[in-house]
């Protein structure tokens, strides 16, 4: 791996047969007004669908743009393959369906790769820089979660969104993806990055970018990771003794992995508490995340895999 890179950053996309949405998130990451270096890896983890291909193709003659072939080994494996390979300091990784938002109006401040970078650079203390996420595609409306995140809620089991922007070489001392935690793995990577920077004695600050200026498309035609069906708590449990350095520090005891797991999984925010919490941080987005869930917490497109 590289051990020095220049300023600026690479977005990551991992991409199997995503090839009806890939120019789209492509594009949305060229259409940002950078400041800074940028560059777009796509990661093809083996795709073999003739549309994906052509879209690959396409991507590939893009000055920006450098595609990264492996064979299919899963988007935890391709996530990674996409920092390795990266050219800058600062990566941020984008789902091949999803896109950043290049409304003018919400980009008067800046894009939010090049104040993420901003902050980044100029606060060591900073783990890395979120921003608030809109649903595209068959439903439309903010995440439950789009408030500010701390490294206490994180480790108490609150949502990272895939669209973080941290530092290369804290990914990387980290420990990136674990292939092995099948689902929740953005929730892993950020626990395995913070724990990264905890054995190094840096602080672990988070700063939100309220936006939203990252677009997460749901619909029902693609099976996505978030919809498999696989055991929280054995997913949780890896996490928890990959770290069991962070979590026992933070959680002030010396319990076993087990103990830790299961009060992470109870202390995990219900939909309530998230909304509670948003309209602490913003009272009339939690009145219009209400409004758009019909005045119900539990969502009408639950199906969907909608956070």
């Amino acid at each position: 791996m590289k051990t020095s890179t220049p300023d600026g950053i690479s977005f990551v996309i991992p991409c199997f047969n995503s090839g009806d949405y890939l120019l789209e998130a492509v594009e949305s990451l060229i259409q940002q007004p950078h400041v800074f270096p940028y560059e777009v890896v796509v990661v093809d983890d083996g795709s073999d669908d003739a549309n994906t291909l052509r879209a690959l193709s396409l991507c590939a003659k893009r000055a920006e743009v450098r595609v990264v072939r492996q064979e299919h080994s899963g988007h935890h494996a391709a996530r990674n393959a996409g920092v390795d390979a990266a050219s800058f300091a600062y990566v941020m990784q984008l789902d091949a369906d999803d896109r950043l938002a290049t409304d003018p109006e919400l980009l008067k401040a800046g894009s939010y790769p090049d104040r993420a970078v901003k902050f980044l650079k100029a606060h060591p203390h900073l783990a890395f820089v979120h921003t608030m996420s809109r649903m595209i595609g068959d439903f439309d409306g903010l995440t439950i979660s789009s408030y500010p995140c701390r490294e206490e809620l994180i480790l108490r089991k609150h949502h990272v969104p895939t669209s973080i922007v941290c530092r290369r070489d804290d990914a990387i001392r980290g420990g990136l993806y674990d292939p092995q935690v099948r689902k929740w793995g953005d929730w892993a990577f950020a626990v395995n990055l913070l724990a990264g920077r905890f054995r190094r004695g840096a602080a672990n600050n988070i700063v939100c970018i309220a936006g939203p200026l990252h677009e997460y498309r749901v619909h029902s035609r693609t099976r996505r990771v978030s919809n498999v069906e696989v055991s929280e708590f054995d997913m949780t449990l890896l996490v928890v003794e990959k770290n069991l350095d962070l979590f026992r520090d933070r959680f002030d005891r010396n319990d076993s992995a087990e103990d830790i797991t299961r009060d992470v999984l109870a202390s995990k925010p219900c939909r309530l508490v998230d909304l509670i919490r948003m309209a602490e941080y913003d009272l009339d987005q939690a009145l219009a995340v209400a409004r758009q869930r019909e005045f119900t917490l539990a969502s009408p497109f639950e199906g969907l895999g909608i956070p």
